[in-house]
């Protein structure tokens, strides 16, 4: 959480510290910016986490939601499927094109007799040749697998359901990620209310949040999608 939560008076990020106690330690966070009406009061860290939990757990959207998502991510997969495709076919092509065009140059090297003329040529049909070999590298790119696009969705689709469970699970780069990817800017937090109304991304905006009635809980990491 250091770095991502504001002081809701001045807007400033939270330092996190420790106090020594008698028989143990205790974490808590609080502000230190300069002037402001909040410096030097401490929030217990197990409250502000509390406060961040019932905020994520509040993000799990109904199913009926998720698989709704599912069904979109799906037909979009299909479509970068199609584009993928159209696109290997194009590059094909404009190899077949190119060395047509490299045999013309050949035949017209060979008949040339002007020493300008030959060298004006050989230059063109070194560009050519570039042109295949990059060509050639984008159309040899393999096309992205059925394996693949249910992984990607399934995957999507349990950070979608339950994006608390991913944060709680994962390491402390994952949960790095989980915040930038929730959340669109850190949250505030005021001693007295606790936390302001979080602005969250565009993904759980459109899923509901916590304005969904209906909430699931996914435990497991991938979220499955229907067989048939």
């Amino acid at each position: 959480m250091r770095g991502f939560v504001n002081c809701q008076a001045c807007g400033n990020a939270m330092t996190a510290a420790w106090s020594k106690g008698k028989y143990r330690r205790y974490a808590y966070y609080r502000c230190v910016t300069r002037n402001c009406d909040a410096k030097g009061k401490s929030v217990a860290k197990a409250k502000l986490e509390a406060g961040f939990e019932q905020i994520m757990q509040s993000l799990a959207p109904s199913r009926q939601l998720v698989e709704l998502a599912g069904a979109m991510l799906a037909d979009a997969w299909s479509h970068r499927e199609e584009k993928a495709l159209s696109d290997q076919r194009a590059w094909q092509a404009q190899i077949k094109q190119t060395e047509k065009q490299i045999e013309d140059l050949l035949d017209r090297i060979v008949d040339a007799e002007r020493e300008s003329v030959i060298k004006a040529y050989e230059k063109r049909l070194d560009k050519l040749e570039r042109q295949k070999i990059v060509l050639a590298e984008k159309a040899s790119k393999a096309l992205p697998t059925n394996k693949a696009q249910r992984e990607c969705i399934e995957q999507a689709l349990g950070f979608l359901a339950n994006p608390y469970y991913v944060y709680k699970n994962g390491s402390h780069a994952v949960k790095q990620t989980v915040l930038r990817l929730v959340f669109v800017e850190p949250l505030n937090y005021c001693r007295e209310n606790q936390y302001g109304t979080p602005e969250i991304s565009f993904p759980f905006k459109v899923l509901g949040g916590s304005a969904c009635a209906k909430k699931m809980v996914v435990p497991p990491e991938r979220f499955e999608l229907p067989t048939s």
